[in-house]
């Protein structure tokens, strides 16, 4: 019997607090002195919103669990709560927008084709589609020359990185590391870090080359974009071939194919197909056309794959449909706006603060709203918790369900409730809440500690 690809599914709880600040006020930020095309923060935000939702309506209904028009006024209270924590880059000219790949990630966004993948931010660990859409990934363009300093990665110009060894608060824009130099802090593009037999040794750790094709190699991240992993770095498979999930690439199959396989299984592997049409047989929901869900009975999972699917319309609001606890990790047959209810079997619409909720769902809707168990796989909508109330949940032998505290830190390990800062200088951290600092930072052996506050 199969069991389940991965020993512990946390599902870690984060989410965008309220603006503390209005949106007027906010010039025009253009990408430079050449007069090109200009845009607001907020504007930015307005579009980005309307964009990702609008992919996630199109690509990905059966994980769309918020209605178009809440899913638009989350998503740009996240953007703006992003543009917040960077905001004293940008008004020290740091930073700015880079105006130009805003406006072709809105263009991607909105018009490229569904990629066969997990959408973004899902909470599997997989490889995320328009990465490079993000404020911290792609839409920025920093404005620190290499040698000067630098208060966070967004800063550093084109090609450098912020180097903060031995937890310093600022670091100095350096050229990314290239062949054969230190990766401490990552490598430029077209390498990767080879940690050289030594994980705990840092010291010997090197950027190497990606590698060609039919090179051995134990992970797909070892080789070159285009290639995957199996055993050596060979292309990706065509249609009819077999294919297997694989975390360090969106698919393992051709551009335009889909890997028809159920995910989460060990060493479960399908075939690559063309997304297929309505009452087309389907393992998971990426094998189906556009708009379009594969319904399927997931009764046997995760300790086996269930039965085919078949790909269909979603399930209107009221009508009937077929759970699982694990739809957060796998989706469901409800239209956007709505998630299938496993006790009442239909699809119903998100709760709110307060109400009654599914821990292992995580339904509740809105921004910094959690569903917190109360008994077994029942709970009730909440916002942050406080010091001394439990905050880590275990659901089952793979699931935990982890609350933010609105102060100090998650004790997920001992006392499961949330905990005053205790650490001191030099102790290990997970999280700046752990530390009476308040800052918990990257040393040079790459563990992180509770250092001075900046």
């Amino acid at each position: 019997m199969q069991q389940l690809a991965f020993r512990s599914m946390v599902i870690a709880l984060t989410a965008c607090a309220g603006l503390p600040f209005g949106c007027a006020g906010h010039a025009a930020v253009d990408g430079g002195a050449d007069g090109g095309p200009q845009l607001t923060v907020v504007e930015m935000c307005e579009r980005l919103a309307s964009a990702r939702c609008g992919l996630l309506n199109r690509c990905y209904p059966a994980f769309a669990r918020e209605a178009l028009v809440d899913c638009r006024h989350y998503e740009q209270t996240r953007c703006l709560d992003g543009y917040q924590a960077l905001r004293t880059s940008f008004e020290a000219n740091r930073v700015e927008l880079n105006v130009e790949a805003i406006l072709r990630c809105e263009v991607r966004l909105g018009q490229s084709s569904c990629p066969p993948s997990f959408p973004p931010a899902h909470p599997g660990g997989f490889l995320a589609p328009f990465a490079d859409c993000e404020l911290g990934t792609g839409l920025l363009r920093g404005k620190v020359p290499a040698g000067e300093t630098c208060d966070t990665a967004v800063e550093c110009a084109a090609g450098t990185v912020c180097v903060t060894p031995g937890g310093v608060c600022r670091g100095i824009c350096s050229t990314a590391p290239q062949e054969n130099e230190p990766c401490a802090f990552g490598c430029a593009a077209g390498f990767r870090c080879d940690l050289n037999g030594t994980e705990d040794d840092t010291a010997d750790d090197r950027c190497v080359a990606l590698k060609p094709l039919n090179t051995t190699c134990s992970s797909s991240a070892e080789c070159a974009s285009d290639l995957v992993c199996v055993g050596t770095c060979r292309p990706r498979a065509k249609l009819g071939e077999t294919c297997r999930l694989d975390k360090s690439r969106l698919s393992t199959c051709e551009p335009g194919l889909a890997c028809d396989v159920t995910p989460f299984v060990s060493s479960s592997t399908g075939q690559c197909v063309i997304p297929q049409g309505l009452g087309a047989s389907c393992q998971f929901h990426w094998s189906c056309q556009a708009g379009l869900i594969c319904a399927r009975d997931w009764a046997p999972f995760p300790t086996m794959a269930p039965g085919p699917g078949i790909c269909s319309q979603p399930q209107a609001l009221g009508a009937p449909c077929t759970g699982t606890p694990y739809t957060l990790f796998v989706g469901d047959m409800c239209e956007p706006g709505s998630y299938c209810d496993d006790t009442q079997h239909t699809c119903v619409t998100p709760p709110k603060l307060g109400e009654p909720c599914l821990p292992s769902l995580q339904n509740c809707a809105g921004v910094n709203m959690y569903c917190k168990p109360v008994s077994g796989d029942q709970g009730v909508c909440v916002g942050k918790v406080s010091q001394g109330e439990r905050c880590a949940f275990d659901l089952d032998a793979t699931r935990t369900v982890v609350i933010p505290c609105g102060s100090g830190y998650c004790d997920k390990q001992t006392t499961q409730t949330c905990r005053a800062a205790h650490k001191a200088l030099n102790e290990m951290c997970e999280s700046a809440g752990e530390c009476l600092s308040n800052r918990c930072a990257v040393q040079s052996d790459r563990t992180l500690r509770c250092a001075n506050p900046c």
